[in-house]
């Protein structure tokens, strides 16, 4: 093991939130970014229907789960996820995803997206915020899809250059859009996630 693998290893078995994560028996300590958002926002509710992009290993799908016995997840992932009650898992990128299953518009309207996908990282932000920035492209394209009247988006984002940009275009399709970053993002990470809520009207897609 390379001297940086071996640091980040150390830090990693040491971070707070991995030892909360083991102990509660989640399957990532992702979930407590969420968990931190909900909490504060009340985007999981009982009844409500929920679509998970980038869900492996399934730790915000398993929180979701976990908070309603009343609820309707959908979780999308290239990767294998494995199962988790109350959760119907569909093994797809998210770009086949929305042409196989979105546009033939057989699907019941979602209340809130959630994603916390990200690209492979480089570690060179001019090549990792592109990235992030289109894969936050092709949520949003399934989330204003999806979502019904006045349906709430949550996305992991990079901060860095065109992220401001975004942020301004994501203002025109809901009524609020907030910057978050939870205690369990990692202080030196150009993580943040973007909560925007109530969909306008005049946006929902037409069938």
């Amino acid at each position: 093991m390379s001297k940086n693998s071996s640091k980040w290893y150390k830090a990693h078995i040491n971070d707070e939130f991995v030892k909360l994560a083991n102990k509660g028996n989640w399957r990532s300590r992702a979930v407590f970014k969420l968990k931190e958002i909900d909490e504060k926002y009340n985007l999981i509710t009982e009844n409500s229907n929920i679509l998970d992009l980038g869900s492996a290993p399934g730790g915000w799908s398993q929180y979701a789960a976990k908070k309603h016995k009343i609820i309707k997840i959908t979780a999308i992932d290239i990767l294998h996820m494995e199962s988790i009650h109350n959760v119907n898992f569909v093994q797809s990128d998210i770009e086949e995803f929305s042409e196989n299953y979105l546009k033939n518009k057989n699907f019941d309207k979602i209340d809130l997206v959630m994603s916390d996908i990200a690209p492979n990282i480089s570690g060179i932000e001019s090549a990792d915020v592109p990235a992030m920035l289109n894969l936050a492209d092709m949520v949003v394209e399934i989330a204003l899809n999806a979502l019904n009247d006045s349906g709430n988006l949550l996305i992991k984002l990079f901060q860095g250059k065109g992220t401001d940009d975004y942020l301004r275009d994501i203002r025109g399709h809901f009524d609020k859009v907030r910057i978050i970053k939870p205690k369990a993002s990692r202080s030196n990470s150009r993580e943040i996630y973007m909560l925007a809520t109530n969909l306008k009207k005049e946006l929902i897609t037409q069938d």
